[in-house]
């Protein structure tokens, strides 16, 4: 009875031990942050200052373009003056004049015709408010390209960090074969020491590996806002699948989609309508106007409301410059120029576009190739350790050959693991430049 009591006893003991252990596992999981390639991105886009400083510029090209279609309202101006005529000649032209006087009024101008002035230059400042809206999308895809490059990185570091330790673990795994030989006979003090040699030879690049990817998580935090004590845990890896891209289907859509070429082509058209607003200002300019004024003289310096009288005064007014000193004229040949330097930048990104576009597809597929040529490779260099291990247990090779047969195997991998990197990397410079959505995910 006894017996059934402590082992009773014992199995509680054990029951509570793992609910404790797996209560306090909850909460050690609950203080990572669990981070996917989507919220990654979410986060980055909401922490992005650029992103805040793109929505400050439509706001401010917004405005603009309010302040020029304030031209085409009419303009109410108000006028007050109040003098105290302290000292003026006794002469027949002032006898009337009084020691006080006011003139307060309220005039309306109205533009009537301005050569399209005015419309031209509501015109640039709605291209504007159209280039300040492209280039936003511009940042919100560079944004979302950094923090692809962040992600795939953690992703190859993590990787390379774990081929590694694997590699550490292998040449642990050899040692313990040379351990089950010496136990059947003689070993050499060579073996002894070379193997041990093999093991320490894998612990700087284990370290440098782990040092590496505490980096790239540090860099995966910065880029998506989230506090450098923060631990985070990355939930996804890289794409599973790859095709074949429609090269000519991606270099239209980056004629067609690419919003910093949209920009460029805005800002041309916006750089037409400055210049037809310069030309419209060598133009006459109409435009009516109204003015109520309630003035008179006084001997106090209230002047009195029975000295003021009310004059009304309408009528058209036409402006015409004749002669500036060539400021008008400069004014459009700096706007031509600024036509021309952006028809040029235009020409020059879309040429880099292109060029850069071209060599990720062509890259893309080659790298492609290679990742079936680094499986393959990988899965030769497995099977070649696993016969040099099961050869070394009988004495049939050298320590230096197992050896030669463990580092081929973990250069594959890491070449693998590249291949993939390159692979995930050259595809989100795709969608960014040909403004795609994601491609394979």
């Amino acid at each position: 009875m006894m017996e059934k009591i402590k082992a009773l006893g014992l199995m509680a003991l054990v029951i509570i031990a793992v609910c404790i252990s797996a209560k306090a596992d909850a909460q050690d999981n609950e203080d990572i942050l669990q981070v996917s390639l989507k919220s990654a991105i979410d986060r980055a886009l909401k922490a992005s200052e650029d992103l805040q400083i793109s929505d400050n510029e439509i706001a401010r090209s917004n405005s603009e373009f309010r302040e020029e279609r304030a031209e085409i309202f009419p303009h109410i101006s108000g006028l007050a003056t109040w003098s105290n005529n302290y000292e003026y000649p006794d002469i027949a032209a002032t006898a009337a004049t009084k020691e006080y006087s006011l003139d307060a009024g309220i005039t309306i101008d109205q533009k009537l015709f301005t050569f399209g002035r005015i419309f031209n230059a509501i015109s640039a400042a709605r291209n504007e408010i159209d280039v300040s809206r492209w280039e936003k999308e511009a940042v919100t895809r560079e944004i979302i390209y950094v923090t692809k490059l962040a992600y795939y990185k953690v992703c190859l570091t993590k990787q390379v960090f774990d081929i590694f330790q694997q590699s550490y673990e292998r040449a642990q795994e050899n040692k313990t074969i040379l351990q089950g030989r010496s136990a059947g006979g003689r070993v050499s003090k060579y073996d002894n020491i070379k193997i041990a040699a093999d093991i320490a030879s894998r612990l700087p690049s284990v370290n440098t590996a782990r040092a590496n990817l505490n980096s790239a998580l540090q860099t995966l935090k910065t880029a998506i806002g989230v506090d450098s004590k923060t631990i985070i845990n990355i939930t996804d890896s890289y794409i599973s699948e790859y095709s074949i891209l429609d090269k000519e289907a991606l270099l239209t859509n980056l004629y067609q989609n690419q919003p910093t070429l949209k920009a460029r082509k805005k800002s041309v058209a916006a750089a037409e309508d400055t210049i037809q607003e310069k030309r419209a200002e060598f133009f006459p300019e109409v435009s009516a106007f109204s003015t109520w004024n309630h003035k008179g003289l006084g001997d106090t310096y209230e002047v009195g409301s029975e000295n003021l009288d009310g004059y009304g005064v309408a009528g058209l007014k036409v402006s015409l410059p004749i002669w500036e000193g060539g400021e008008r004229k400069e004014e459009l040949q700096q706007a031509m120029i600024g036509k021309d330097n952006a028809r040029l930048r235009l020409k020059k990104t879309t040429e880099n576009f292109l060029l850069v576009l071209e060599n990720a597809i062509t890259e893309y597929h080659e790298f492609i190739k290679t990742l079936d040529v680094n499986i393959e490779a990988v899965r030769l260099a497995q099977e070649a350790f696993k016969m040099s291990q099961d050869f070394f247990r009988t004495g049939r090779i050298s320590v230096t050959d197992l050896n030669d047969a463990e580092l081929l195997l973990t250069r594959e991998k890491l070449n693998k693991e590249k291949t993939l990197f390159n692979i995930n990397a050259t595809l989100a410079k795709i969608e960014k430049l040909a403004a795609t959505e994601a491609i394979g995910e």
